[in-house]
């Protein structure tokens, strides 16, 4: 039997995470056949970096269709601004391709929530229709998968949940709602895989959205009925420490950073009272399991984790009156 052709692979955007997802494509074994740029300077540059990163040869484009046409990528791995993703997502799903998106997979702030999951359920029933793979980048939900798989014996029943999320400003002013849309979907997505099938409790929200932080304290039902605590804190500083990863069951921390080892491949590290303990990078793991078909945050997953971000979001939009009942305006239920 010959050789199995490798998957050819094009993620649109790399001037910020996207590298990172492109270099991880090419370690796991796929052609990363092409990206997007905004301009003929971007791509350059662009190309140039990638390039510098691993042994890139593909080509970059200005034009998705043309992009789409030429390359015939079989993943497309959408990293565009986020106000993109509805667009690039739709155009390569109509081209036949499977996709990869970064979180959240659809938000445009200009429209309602109410227009923003109509799009997610399109997106979601073009993959179907069309027997393709649609998936979410959040890769904390692996790495709260190989957290708790770390101390299961002493994380279950599981009763508390604490996902704390920072990242630097990068000269971004305070802005609650936007610290929320960008980290909240990882720590929401953790909470969806470390109990699924739970249900937000509403009436039992309380935010704190002031500054670049964006804070929900809330129960969860889980399926078997038992409540879970929850505290999602999100943050944006340029105070140290300006990078945070952190989950904390039932009283219990882990807190995750990483490491280039002796090949120079990323790790993460993760440290708790009990030790330290090494582990690939969660990142990583979602996109060769997305390779192997299978899709860490698959649809169903997906579009409740963007209408619980949503919800939330019109809470703290709505002000101290807001009672988190599940009517709350502007926003349909999962």
């Amino acid at each position: 039997m010959g050789q199995k052709r490798a998957l050819r692979v094009a993620v649109l955007g790399t001037g910020g995470i996207g590298k990172h997802h492109a270099k991880w494509w090419h370690v796991e074994g796929a052609d990363v056949c092409a990206f997007l740029g905004r301009t003929g300077a971007s791509v350059t540059a662009a190309g140039q970096k990638l390039a510098a990163m691993f042994p890139f040869s593909g080509v970059g484009f200005t034009s998705l269709d043309q992009l789409l046409r030429e390359a015939r990528p079989d993943i497309v791995d959408v990293c565009t601004p986020m106000e993109r993703h509805f667009g690039h997502a739709r155009a390569a799903l109509l081209a036949g391709c499977h996709v990869l998106c970064e979180k959240p997979f659809v938000y445009d702030a200009s429209l309602s929530a109410d227009a923003m999951l109509t799009q997610a359920r399109e997106l979601l029933a073009l993959a179907e229709s069309r027997g393709l793979r649609f998936g979410v980048c959040t890769q904390y939900v692996v790495a709260a998968k190989l957290c708790l798989a770390m101390r299961a014996d002493r994380l279950d029943p599981l009763d508390s949940y604490r996902g704390y999320l920072v990242s630097p400003t990068r000269g971004r002013s305070p802005h609650p709602p936007r610290t929320w849309v960008d980290l909240a979907p990882h720590m929401i997505g953790a909470l969806q895989a470390v109990c699924p099938g739970g249900a937000v409790v509403w009436e039992t929200v309380r935010l704190d959205f002031a500054g670049h932080r964006a804070r929900a304290l809330f129960d969860l039902r889980q399926a078997g009925g038992g409540m879970v605590q929850c505290d999602i804190h999100t943050n944006h500083t340029d105070v140290e420490p300006r990078n945070v990863r952190q989950f904390v069951f039932n009283g219990y921390p882990f807190d995750i950073d990483g490491y280039n080892d002796a090949q120079g491949i990323f790790q993460a590290r993760i440290h708790t009272p009990d030790g330290d303990e090494d582990r690939e990078d969660a990142m990583r793991i979602l996109i060769r399991h997305f390779r192997d078909g299978v899709c860490e945050v698959p649809g169903p997953m997906a579009l409740q984790n963007l209408d619980w971000m949503l919800r939330f979001l019109a809470l703290a939009e709505a002000g101290p009156q807001a009672s988190g009942e599940d009517t709350a305006p502007g926003v349909a239920t999962s």
